[in-house]
C-alpha cells in the first residue's frame, strides 16, 4: 500500500512538472526585431540656424512606437550657475512624431569645442542618441549620431567681408570706431567683449557693439603704418559663439596736391593754378604724392569752365594713369579761360583721395 502511495506522489509531481513546463513553452514571447536606422545630419550647422533630422520611415508605421532622445554619452558639464549641458541639450533637441522630424535649434546651444572664459571646455560634438520601440510590431532600435555646431560670423559694418582677414585703414588724426553687426537669430542671452585684448593692448576699446581706437593708437609720431588684429566676439554663458578677426591698419596722412613737397621739413609748395597759352599744347608736372608707397592710380574726375561744368568731348584733356601728369593737347577749339581739373588719387590701400589743377589759358602776347 505504501509503494502505490509513493508511486501516486511521483506521477502528479511529473504531470505538474511537464504541465508548467507547456505552459512556459506557450507563453514565451518573441524577441524583439532589432531594426536599422540611418539618421543623416548635415556634417556641421552655424550657431543660430535650425536643422531638421527626417526619422526613419520604417518605425514611423507603428501606431505605438515610442521614441526618446538620450543626451548621456555627454560630458555633463555645467554651463553656467543652474544649468548643465544635458538640460540644454534636451531643450535644443527635440523630437515630433506627428511630422517624423528630429528638430535642432543650435541657438539654445553652443559652438562645439568652445573654451568659456571660466575654463570650462565644450565637447568636439554633441552625441544624441535615438532609442524607438514598437509592442504591435515587435521591433527596437538604437542610433547615435554626432551634431556639430560651428560659430556664427559677425561682420564690421562698411568693411569689406569677403577677404580671409577684412582689412580698415585709418589715416593718423581720423576717427576710428567701427560698428560690428549680427544677425538677429544669434544675438539672445549674448554679450560683446574683446577676444584678445591683452594682445592689442589699451588702444581698443569695445561699447556694447561699436570697436573705439583712442586718439594715440597707433606710431606715436604718426609717421609708421602700424596694424592691430583685432577680434570681436558675442558671448553666451560666457562661450564664444560669434566672432570676426579683421585688421587696422594706421597710416600717416596722404600729402596730394599739384605742386612740391619736401618730407624732411612737411613743407608745401603749391603749383596748382598756372598760367598757360590758349591753343598750344601742355604738360604738367606729376603731383606731389607722400608717402609714395601708397601711390597706385590716378583718373580725371571732372573739368569745370569757370565755375561751370565742361565736356571734353574732343579728348583734349587726358592724364597718365600711373604719374598724374595733365596733358593738354594743341587745339584751337578752346576759349579762354580758367580750367579747373578735378584729379582723382587711388592709393594701394583702396582710400581716394582728390586735388585740383587749374589751368588759366589766355591768348599769348
Amino acid at each position: 500500500m505504501k509503494k502505490e502511495k509513493n508511486f501516486a506522489r511521483l506521477l502528479i509531481t511529473a504531470l505538474l512538472a511537464l504541465s508548467i513546463t507547456a505552459c512556459s513553452s506557450d507563453n514565451e514571447e518573441t524577441p524583439p526585431k532589432q531594426i536599422d536606422m540611418e539618421l543623416t545630419p548635415s556634417s556641421s550647422i552655424v550657431y543660430g540656424e535650425k536643422q531638421e533630422i527626417d526619422l526613419p520611415s520604417n518605425i514611423l508605421g507603428a501606431s505605438d512606437v515610442q521614441i526618446n532622445l538620450d543626451f548621456s554619452l555627454n560630458e555633463n558639464v555645467k554651463v553656467n550657475s543652474t544649468d548643465f549641458l544635458n538640460d540644454k541639450l534636451s531643450k535644443a533637441v527635440t523630437v515630433n512624431k506627428e511630422t517624423g522630424k528630429i528638430s535642432v535649434n543650435s541657438a539654445l546651444l553652443y559652438p562645439n569645442s568652445a573654451l568659456s572664459i571660466n575654463g570650462i571646455k565644450l565637447p568636439e560634438s554633441y552625441k544624441v542618441t535615438l532609442n524607438v520601440s514598437s509592442a504591435s510590431q515587435n521591433f527596437q532600435g538604437k542610433e547615435t549620431i554626432d551634431l556639430k555646431i560651428t560659430p556664427a560670423k559677425l561682420t564690421v559694418k562698411n568693411i569689406d567681408s569677403k577677404t580671409s582677414i577684412p582689412v580698415a585703414y585709418v589715416i593718423y588724426g581720423d576717427q576710428a570706431n567701427f560698428e560690428l553687426e549680427a544677425a538677429q537669430n544669434i544675438q539672445a542671452d549674448t554679450n560683446w567683449a574683446i577676444d584678445n585684448p591683452t594682445a592689442i593692448g589699451t588702444e581698443v576699446s569695445l561699447s556694447s557693439n561699436i570697436l573705439k581706437f583712442t586718439a594715440n593708437a597707433g606710431d606715436p609720431d604718426k609717421k609708421a603704418e602700424k596694424a592691430y588684429d583685432v577680434t570681436p566676439v558675442l558671448l553666451k554663458d560666457g562661450f564664444p559663439v560669434a566672432s570676426v578677426t579683421f585688421r587696422v591698419i594706421f597710416i600717416p596722412k596722404i600729402k596730394f596736391f599739384y605742386g612740391t613737397y619736401y618730407p624732411e621739413y612737411d613743407l608745401t609748395i603749391l603749383l596748382n593754378n598756372l598760367h598757360i597759352a590758349l591753343s598750344n599744347g601742355y604738360v604738367s608736372a606729376a603731383p606731389a604724392f607722400s608717402p609714395e608707397a601708397y601711390k597706385s592710380s590716378f583718373a580725371i574726375n571732372g573739368i569745370k569752365k569757370d565755375g561751370q561744368l565742361f565736356t571734353d568731348t574732343e579728348n583734349i584733356f587726358s592724364i597718365n594713369e600711373k604719374t598724374g601728369s595733365i596733358t593738354v593737347k594743341k587745339s584751337t577749339s578752346l576759349t579762354a579761360g580758367a580750367y579747373e581739373i578735378t584729379v582723382k588719387a587711388l592709393t594701394t590701400t583702396g582710400l581716394e583721395f582728390s586735388t585740383t589743377l587749374t589751368l588759366n589759358m589766355s591768348k599769348a602776347e
